[in-house]
Order: structure tokens, then sequence, then C-alpha cells
């Protein structure tokens, strides 16, 4: 089989997925609540772009992080680095829900797409 990274990185990856998830998703959450009210007032196409794809960026994140943590759950606990991950990993759920109301700044990019929550709501199942 081809190996598309390498193992040290792929092993880099393994060990620090779900954190560089949440950590992404937070950042992502962050550049939504500076530029979501911005963008109405300020015409600049940098901050439509940036807003855009940071919005359908950012549930793509948090799903995926709450994945591989649903798929740490099954995994060996025995096996386990630290005695608390179990822990660590409910927080971390909790950090992302969170995150899928959004900030307060912006609650949809355009009109259609709260026509569209049930899509979106279907989306997560």
């Amino acid at each position: 089989m081809v190996q598309l990274l390498p193992e040290r990185v792929d092993k880099l990856w393994n060990k620090w997925d779900v954190r560089i998830m949440v950590a992404s998703s937070l950042c992502l959450q962050i550049i939504l609540t500076i530029f979501g009210s911005r963008r109405k007032y300020i015409s600049r196409n940098w901050i439509r772009v940036v807003t855009w794809v940071t919005y359908l960026f950012a549930d793509w994140v948090a799903t995926v992080a709450l994945g591989m943590i649903s798929n740490f759950q099954g995994d060996d606990q025995a096996g386990s680095s630290h005695p608390n991950s179990m822990i660590i990993m409910a927080f971390w759920a909790l950090f992302l829900l969170v995150h899928f109301g959004g900030p307060d700044t912006i609650t949809a990019y355009a009109l259609e797409d709260n026509e569209l929550w049930l899509r979106h709501l279907l989306g997560l199942q």
C-alpha cells in the first residue's frame, strides 16, 4: 500500500489528532466572532471571503473532531497513555458542541442558510 504521509507525521497525527481539531475549531470560532459582524458594514471582498470560508469550514471541523472523539471511545481504554483521558475527551466533546451553536455575531451567512436548517440537521446525523 502507498503511504501518503511519512511515518513520523502519521505518528504525530495519531497522537495529537483531537487536540489539533479542537484548536482548529477554536481558531475558526474566533475568526467568525471577529469578522462576523464586520462583514455587514465593511464591504471589502477579503473579509467576505474569509468569513464565508470560515463559516463553511467551522461546522465541518467540529463534526470531524466529534467523530474522532467517538472513535476514541471505542478504542481500548487500557492502552491509554493518560488515566484521565476519558474525562478529557468528555470535556472536549462539550466544548465542540458549544461550537456548533456558533458565535452570536453571525447566525447565518445568507438568508437561504436559515431556510436549509433541516438539511444541516440531517448532515449531523
